[in-house]
């Protein structure tokens, strides 16, 4: 049990830890841990150590995600201060306050109130001394992580040790009745200041990432500068092969061209030129090229990844002209960049778009390893030579130095989309959230970057506000433990007084003065005509009457005639009185008595019937002056006031509401979400605003709240407003129960979500849909595609996919307008749909593109089927302002059969290779991949 509570405790005050460490204003396990030291003494000793492991070793996984040498050494260190520091708190604690204890005499509160922060020092030294030791912390942080450790111990020893004395301290008949007025209370109020601070740490966090996001933007701003400049580098390339008509460019041109575009470009790895060499020019190709460079011939990369002489094909795009050429480049001298599919692909793709074309992720073999690039190519197409040229780049060269300044900022990552694979990735943590992410396109291919905020961010933006508000609530929180154990253990020792001192009345008169003189209370005898004919020092002190003053006097119309709003009080009312006629003894206090100098007492009094031969001859009243104790506890009410205020106040929605729904308290704020007023919402339930479809989900969780199956709970709803407008809130409800765990009501937080709501809503629909044709859009198309692929692959069929592009589309959209192609396009998608079954997939990837998913078919002639069925559909003329239009589609397809292990990625390229291939061959037609 003891193991649990450690842990479980543990984990709650670390969640009120502010990022990126550990510093909690609040460690309750070093006051359960003394507790049970106190208690229990050495026997406790390695549950505290094995619950101190457990939660130490728990942490230190929840922030790596790994379990390693250094993760259990410093938990075991841990560990070990923290036995250390309970057996020592315990003892100490013996010696200063003694055990078993009461611990309700000043004295006692005194001293351990201050021997806590002293015991306290022990594992915030070792603890933090081991863990600079190790090199986890920095010299900058130790005296910060040292004072918050020790500040979190030394509350949670205030706090938490009377609260655990409470459940297991002795003796327990006391101890046991403090359960509702300490143990309550000091929980009531703790859980109230968690909630203050949790709801001010959030703005906190919210404005402390402000910077972040402006660095944020800032870096994916000039990246986007850095990538269009490299497409205008390709251009300016191009031109010196385009413009020239007739003599080729040779190796020195090109050396002396590039060579200041290099300087001005350092992060350029390689500036390339690859011609277009048919197969019958190969051989003299090859004999011009080994003038410069021996042996040169057309390469390609065998199974072994070797590079080997080109295979026979049509034609070739062999690497011709590297700048800078070195021992690195030089490698690569040859190479037919057609011979890898995804280079191909791309190669007629800026050819087709004549546009610059970035290649997937590559693998660069550098002298000192591999790195990851890419290749971004652009087409020529002059009258001399025809053929690509391509700049290399590096992503760490690329992009590094534009990232590098912001590293210890920001954790960045960029990644295609499309290959989903990150070029570029400084995260030191792959569970980092990522919280800020922008998109851009560069050579056709989609990219983002994704950035979060480092440790250091987190470190230098820190609020401490939230947390020291905690801080100095929560150690209010243990003074007003201190003066209810004072009080509480004083009028508990005050009731077991006056029963003895009734006893020994009945006993003997003489029994009864030595016990009235020790006592510490006031004490007063009256006869049955309510005369006084006995008091005690302390009555007279507290009175401030001398005793011949008291004696004889009517007790009632001497101290006791008026009431607290110095309205009369009649003596045949005096409860004190009137035991002698009901012979029932009397405890209040409420009640007042009037001092000589007419100053009022609040008194916490007993009166008791006093018998002589079993008759009644007077009443002994005990009373003590509690107005300290009243003063405290209207400081509490006026806490209570405070509490209700920052209800009013709040700046979202808050109410109080009944178990069956009535709001009981409601704020401005919540009035403002729902368009009532104060009024008119108190004569309401929630059940009646709340829409019907999220009635049920609520009512739900409200069930589980009165169960005790759950503490709380939140929920996305929507409320009905008094114009009959709907409202989407955030809401968070709990349920306050008394000493008894009885349910008394709800508290509530509520939050208008409306705006954000409509906003997700818009980005879904945009996030998936072509907003043009509202055909799936290429993201949900990869949805749908990997979805079909899986059951295909699951349950053994044949699925196929369909590149589609549109022929002669461009000139069309020229000569007739961007409108006129709108048209078409959406006229497409609708032929489109009507040739595919319903659970088939129909997109537009951009432009004149578009892709079908055929989730399940028989055979590949179910596929041709299809194909045949869409070039039909595309005879009939598309009218466009009155006039007919002719168009036609070039389709590639790619078919998963039976048995076949293949993956998105290869479908995509198989298709769109297939496409390209279908128009090579006189459009308006389809072709299969395997057929090529």
């Amino acid at each position: 049990m003891l193991i649990f509570a450690y842990v479980t405790t543990g984990k709650l005050g670390l969640m009120l830890a502010l990022p990126p460490g550990y510093a909690s204003a609040i460690f309750p396990p070093a006051g359960i841990a003394i507790a049970a030291s106190l208690v229990a003494g050495k026997k406790s000793l390695p549950a505290i150590f094995i619950g101190s492991l457990i939660l130490n070793t728990w942490i230190g996984y929840s922030s790596t995600h790994v379990l390693n040498s250094t993760g259990f050494e410093v938990a075991l260190l841990i560990a070990i201060a923290s036995v250390m520091q309970a057996w020592l708190g315990g003892w100490w604690l013996k010696r200063k306050v003694g055990y078993p204890t009461t611990l309700d005499s000043p004295k006692e509160v005194i001293n351990f109130i201050l021997s806590s922060p002293l015991i306290c020092l022990v594992s915030a030294s070792i603890s933090v001394s081991g863990l600079f030791a190790l090199g986890l912390i920095g010299e900058a942080e130790f005296f910060s992580s040292w004072a918050s450790w020790w500040i979190g111990d030394s509350l949670g020893v205030i706090v938490m040790l009377p609260l655990a004395l409470v459940a297991i301290g002795k003796p327990r008949s006391i101890w046991k009745k403090r359960l509702t007025t300490i143990a309550l209370p000091m929980t009531i109020t703790f859980t109230l200041l968690v909630i203050i601070f949790v709801t001010v740490s959030r703005w906190e966090h919210k404005d402390s990432l402000v910077e972040f996001e402006g660095l944020s933007n800032k870096l994916s701003e000039q990246l986007q500068v850095r990538v269009d400049a490299q497409e205008s580098v390709l251009v300016q390339t191009s031109g010196l092969f385009t413009y020239r008509n007739f003599n080729p460019i040779t190796r020195q041109d090109f050396h002396r061209y590039v060579k200041e575009t290099l300087a001005a470009f350092p992060m350029v790895f390689a500036i390339e030129w690859a011609p277009r060499i048919g197969n019958s020019a190969r051989t003299a190709f090859n004999l011009q090229q080994a003038h410069d460079f021996p042996g040169f011939d057309i390469k390609e990369v065998n199974e072994n990844k070797d590079l080997v002489s080109a295979s026979v094909r049509n034609y070739y795009f062999p690497l011709t002209y590297i700048e800078p050429m070195t021992a690195e480049t030089q490698a690569a001298l040859g190479f037919d960049l057609a011979f890898l599919p995804d280079r191909k692909v791309a190669i007629l793709k800026a050819f087709k778009e004549h546009t610059a074309v970035a290649t997937p992720p590559i693998k660069l073999v550098l002298n000192h390893g591999i790195e990851t690039g890419l290749l971004l190519i652009y087409p020529v197409n002059g009258k001399a030579q025809e053929g690509v040229v391509l700049t290399v780049l590096k992503a760490n060269d690329f992009l590094g130095d534009l990232l590098m300044p912001t590293q210890s900022l920001l954790n960045s990552r960029l990644m295609d989309i499309e290959a989903g694979k990150a070029l570029y990735d400084s995260f030191t943590d792959n569970h980092s959230e990522v919280l800020f992410t922008r998109e851009f396109e560069f050579g056709t291919r989609h990219y983002r970057l994704e950035t979060s905020p480092t440790a250091i961010y987190y470190q230098g933006h820190r609020g401490w506000q939230s947390w020291s508000m905690l801080a100095v609530g929560i150690f209010g929180t243990g003074l007003m433990g201190a003066l209810l154990l004072l009080g509480t253990g004083y009028t508990t020792r005050v009731e077991v007084l006056v029963e003895e001192k009734a006893a020994a009345l009945k006993e003997s008169s003489s029994r009864f003065q030595e016990i009235t003189s020790s006592l510490g209370e006031g004490v007063y005898v009256m006869d049955r005509d309510g005369l006084i004919t006995f008091t005690n020092r302390v009555a007279q002190r507290i009175l401030g009457w001398a005793e011949e003053e008291l004696q004889g006097k009517n007790a009632h119309l001497l101290i006791h005639h008026k009431k607290n709003d110095h309205s009369p009080y009649p003596e045949h009312e005096c409860v004190m009185r009137n035991v002698m006629q009901t012979g029932e003894s009397f405890k209040s206090s409420d009640e007042v008595f009037w001092r000589k100098d007419g100053t009022p007492i609040n008194i916490d009094v007993t009166s008791v019937p006093m018998y002589r031969n079993n008759e009644i001859v007077g009443a002994v009243v005990v009373f003590d002056d509690i107005t300290d104790r009243k003063k405290t506890e209207y400081a509490l009410r006026a806490s209570e006031k405070s509490f209700r205020e920052i209800i009013e106040y709040a700046p979202i929605g808050m109410t109080i509401v009944s178990l069956d729904g009535k709001f009981i308290k409601v704020n401005q704020g919540l009035c403002n979400i729902v368009g009532y007023d104060n009024d008119q919402l108190l004569q309401l339930t929630f059940q009646e605003i709340t829409y019907p479809d999220d009635l049920s989900i609520d009512l739900d969780y409200v069930q589980q709240l009165m169960d005790d199956k759950i503490k709380s709970y939140q929920m996305e709803k929507r409320y009905i407003r008094k114009d009959k407008t709907i409202v989407w809130v955030q809401l968070s409800v709990s349920i306050f129960r008394d000493e008894h765990n009885t349910p008394l009501y709800f508290i509530s937080q509520v939050e208008d979500i409306t705006v954000r709501k409509h906003q997700h809503e818009e980005t879904q629909q945009h996030a998936y849909r072509d907003p043009l044709t509202n055909l799936p859009n290429r993201r949900m198309l990869l949805d749908n595609l990997q979805q079909a692929l899986s059951q295909a692959q699951r349950y053994n069929r044949s699925m196929a996919l369909f590149f589609l592009d549109l022929d002669h589309f461009k000139v069309i959209n020229d000569s007739l307008g961007h409108d006129a192609g709108d048209i078409i396009l959406k006229e497409v998608a609708t032929r489109l749909l009507r040739c595919v079954r319903a659970d088939d997939t129909v997109s537009r990837q951009g432009g004149d593109e578009f892709l079908i998913v055929l989730s399940e078919i028989a055979q590949a002639a179910d596929a041709q089927l299809v194909a045949e069925k869409i070039i039909n559909s595309f005879k009939q003329p598309i009218e466009v302002h009155g006039q007919p239009v002719m168009i036609g589609t070039s389709i590639g397809i790619a078919v998963r059969r039976h048995g076949m292990e293949t993956t998105v990625t290869e479908l995509m390229k198989h298709a769109d290779m297939a496409m390209y291939e279908a128009k090579g061959v006189g459009r308006n037609g389809y072709h299969f991949y395997d057929s090529i």
